[in-house]
């Protein structure tokens, strides 16, 4: 039996899209695609044009770690090159709560946050700061940050390496009653310091005062 298409019918299939076939990725864009964790654009270094753009790889030798790649924009007048390499500059983690992020700060700086809250008595979260400063990338300040979940109590500290000056907050609490047994606010100044930002690695430890209120704040521990 003949059968004839309608005109109706003759228009439903014209606006049916016809698959188009998609080209495989190359081994290279394969192996490249997959490491990317975040990317970020931000004007950065005031010489140049346009905006810079962040990258987030994880680490080729060590997959709990993330390394820090920052391009030029392409679409400035001079050939697009690699301003900055660091390896190992986050912790990244397998579990959701332990990936890494690219976030824009103040003024053009580039903020490298990183957490680890998946698991644990004390999950952490610590952030840095980095800017362009006289033709160089630096590491401008440097926050850290955790919390009890078994006896609560929180602690955060944060220095500004350009200026030294640092504050800590942190506190415990009773937690039959609620009560606050320990409540600490301080702030100070160490001496400045001009970190280059090759030279930071996951891996470094706070501050001194950082690291001696961190320490305070455990010893507090409701028994």
């Amino acid at each position: 039996m003949l059968r004839i298409m309608t005109p109706a019918c003759f228009c439903l299939t014209l606006a049916i899209p016809l698959s188009t076939p998609v080209s495989a990725q190359t081994e290279a864009e394969t192996q490249t695609l997959s490491r990317i964790i975040d990317t970020l654009c931000l004007d950065m270094v005031q010489a140049l044009n346009g905006c810079e753009t962040a990258v987030l790889l994880t680490s080729e030798t060590d997959p709990d770690a993330a390394d820090l790649l920052i391009f030029s924009d392409r679409r400035g007048s001079e050939p697009q090159s690699v301003l900055a390499v660091v390896r190992g500059i986050a912790y990244n983690g397998a579990w959701f709560g332990q990936s890494p992020v690219l976030e824009a700060g103040e003024n053009g700086a580039l903020l490298v946050a990183e957490e680890q809250i998946a698991i644990g008595r004390t999950p952490w979260m610590q952030s840095l700061t980095i800017v362009h400063r006289e033709g160089e990338f630096l590491v401008a300040g440097h926050t850290y940050s955790t919390y009890d979940r078994i006896v609560g109590g929180t602690f955060s500290c944060g220095v500004n390496l350009l200026t030294g000056d640092w504050v800590a907050n942190a506190d415990r609490s009773n937690p039959e009653t609620g009560a606050t047994t320990y409540d600490v606010s301080e702030t100070g100044r160490v001496a400045r310091e001009r970190r280059a930002l090759a030279d930071w690695s996951s891996g470094d430890l706070l501050s001194a005062p950082c690291e001696a209120s961190l320490s305070a704040w455990f010893e507090a521990a409701p028994e």
